[in-house]
Order: structure tokens, then C-alpha cells, then sequence
């Protein structure tokens, strides 16, 4: 760019020594002075009768070029050099997060360096005005892409639902943060409280299971079991509003701590954010295939159920298991799901292999 523009000077300055003059009296050859101060030889050409044009012999557009300053001025300031360093610094930044911090640091630092020199050596009050504006302008975005920049942490619970479900799909911080914004409350539940009552309670929200265990069942017949980092109304999420009601009931199996998020604003949320829109769909969907999985394997097995009692709190067993002729029933079926996430599952109960009923 600069040598396209030093030659378009140079071709003006050469078109400029072409001009047309009066008529001298002399020798047929005499010497001019141009504006460089070099000597060029002209000679009169007789056109007519009445007017003479005297054309120069002009020097090359190089040679004009070459010598524009035959005495180069010296070196300016540390200021002047520190400025310009620290613009080449800028000009070299990544494009990245901690490169756009870089890249404001450094125009920062070169402005300020070239309004000290204008200030200091050259005395241009325009100079130490501009250079004072573009200080204060980086500034302003250096320090709102630092802030940015600034760790996002959570609690351990939501940390590790975080890095579960969230962090493998390329969630950023930043987004999980957006999506915390829409929780309601994180709810803690005692052994044998209900989460949802069936047809009762509304389906306004969506819950994941932060640490214990609950049991969705429905018209007093177990279906499966929620455990850690699972959604307790996950199937909700499609197709129903939230002025329907709950199909299934959920208690607790001990002591739980569930994540509420306010379903229509979380909805909302992420309508405007086509990725967060596909990630919940996916871990959502992918989360009520597991239930529907769970659920085929329990209904294919005996009729456990849940006794009225335990809704109103008393402390009995869990589930009932009628055994007679039913195959392993339903008592053994969720041991195995709990046996999948816990390894000590099996002290929770067992199969009396007798032909009564057997608390477990």
C-alpha cells in the first residue's frame, strides 16, 4: 500500500514539470529550474507563427523518488518508537477471548505513548486530544472483555451436574449460567414426602434429582426409580402445559435434594438460543427413553404397589410384593435398578421366597 502510494506521488509530481510557457529570446537551448532544484535542458519548438511551447526534458518518476529527501531528519523519541511497538503488538493478536484483551492493552499502551510524545516533544494539543480519546475508548472494551473473561464457578452439586450432562455436549459456562438463571428453588425432600401427587399437582416445572433417590409410581403401582442427575418430569417437557396435571406420583426414597427450574421461563430462555434449544431436547429425550425402558421391564413383572399409608408419612415398608406365581416380581426388578448406580443397593431389601406377602 505504501509504495502504490508513493508512486501515484511520484506520477504527479512528474506530470506537474510538463508546462507550457512564453517565448524566450536566447540561445535555441537554455536551462530551467525545477521545483526539486535540478537543472533540465529545454528546447523551443516553433508551432506557428505566433506561438512557441517550450517542453522539458523531465528526470524519470524514480529518479524523483529517490531524490525526495536527500537529507532524512533524525530519529524521533523512545515515545514515538514505544508507540509504534506496542501497535505492532496489537496488530499481532489472535482472534480469541484472551487475544482481544491483548489486542486493547496494546492500543492502550501505544496511545498513551504517542499523546506523551505529542505532548512532551511535539506540542500538538490535536495529538494529545485524540491520542487521550482512544485510551479511554480501549479502556472501556479492555474492561469489558476482562470481565467476561472472569471464572464462572458453582456449587459442587450443580458443578457435577455440570460436568454430567452439560459439559460433554460443549455447554460453555457462560450458558449454563443462563439456564441457572431460570431456577426456581432447589428443593430438599424427606423419606416418604411426595414430590408430585397424581392429578393433583401441576406440571409448571422441570426437576432434576441432585442427590437421593425417588419412585414414580402410578394408581399406587411402582414404575421406576429416579436416581442422581435424572429428571423427575422429564416426559412433561413434550407436548404438555403446564396447566395439565401430573399422570404418575413421586416420593422419596430417603432423604433427596431435587433442582426446580420455572418450565415456561426456562422454555423461553432458550427459544432464542438454537443450541441450548437442541441440547435440552437431547438430554431430555435421551432421558425418557431411559424411563420408558425402566417402565417396559417393570410392567412385565408382578403388581408391586405403594400402600395409601405411606402417603400419609407412617413408616412402613416401601413397596408390597404378592407372591404367587408372579416370577421374581417387582421388589427384585428395582434392586437391580438400584444395583445399577449403587453397589450397596442390595441391604435396601430382598425376596422372600415364600408364598405371603413380604415387606421389603
Amino acid at each position: 500500500m505504501l509504495f502504490v502510494s508513493a508512486l501515484a506521488i511520484g506520477m504527479i509530481t512528474g506530470l506537474q514539470n510538463v508546462t507550457t510557457e512564453t517565448p524566450t529570446t536566447g540561445s535555441d537551448v537554455e536551462t530551467t529550474s525545477t521545483t526539486m532544484g535540478l537543472l533540465e535542458a529545454t528546447r523551443p519548438a516553433v508551432v506557428n507563427d505566433f506561438v512557441n511551447v517550450t517542453i522539458q526534458e523531465r528526470p524519470s518518476m524514480w529518479d524523483l523518488y529517490l531524490n525526495h529527501c536527500p537529507k532524512w531528519r533524525p530519529i524521533n523519541h523512545i515515545f514515538f518508537q514505544a508507540a509504534n511497538v506496542f501497535y505492532l503488538l496489537s496488530f499481532l493478536a489472535p482472534h480469541t477471548p484472551s487475544g482481544l484483551v491483548w489486542l486493547r492493552v496494546a492500543l492502550i499502551l501505544g496511545c498513551a505513548c504517542s499523546g506523551l510524545w505529542a505532548w512532551s516533544i511535539e506540542c500538538y494539543l490535536d495529538a494529545v486530544v485524540w491520542n487521550s480519546v482512544f485510551v479511554v475508548i480501549n479502556f472501556v472494551y479492555f474492561s469489558v472483555q476482562f470481565y467476561l473473561l472472569r471464572p464462572i464457578r458453582f456449587h459442587k452439586d450443580i458443578e457435577e451436574v455440570y460436568i454430567a450432562l452439560f459439559k460433554p455436549l460443549r455447554v460453555s459456562r457462560r450458558q449454563f449460567r443462563r439456564v441457572l438463571m431460570c431456577m426456581r428453588n432447589v428443593r430438599h425432600l424427606k423419606c416418604h414426602e411426595l414430590y408430585a401427587h397424581e392429578k393433583v399437582t401441576k406440571v409448571d416445572s422441570l426437576s432434576l434429582v441432585l442427590s437421593g433417590k425417588l419412585v414414580v409410581s402410578q394408581n399406587q403401582r411402582a414404575l421406576h426409580i429416579v436416581f442422581p442427575h435424572h429428571f423427575l418430569d422429564s416426559p412433561e417437557w413434550f407436548g404438555v402445559s403446564t396447566d395439565e396435571f401430573f399422570q404418575v406420583s413421586i416420593m422419596a426414597m430417603e432423604e433427596s435434594r431435587v433442582l426446580v427450574w420455572h418450565r415456561d421461563k426456562l422454555k423461553l430462555s432458550i427459544m432464542s438460543d438454537g443450541f441450548l434449544q437442541a441440547v435440552f431436547d437431547h438430554i431430555l429425550g435421551r432421558d425418557v427413553v431411559h424411563k420408558l425402558m425402566q417402565v417396559s421391564e417393570t410392567m412385565s413383572v408382578s403388581n408391586g404397589h405403594l400402600p395409601n399409608s405411606y402417603e400419609e408419612g407412617e413408616d412402613k415398608p416401601m413397596l408390597v410384593v404378592k407372591k404367587a406365581g408372579d416370577g421374581p416380581g417387582i421388589t427384585a426388578l428395582l434392586n437391580r435398578q438400584l444395583q445399577a448406580t449403587d453397589p450397596n443397593a442390595w441391604r435396601l431389601g430382598r425376596i422372600d421366597e415364600t408364598d405371603h406377602e413380604t415387606p421389603v
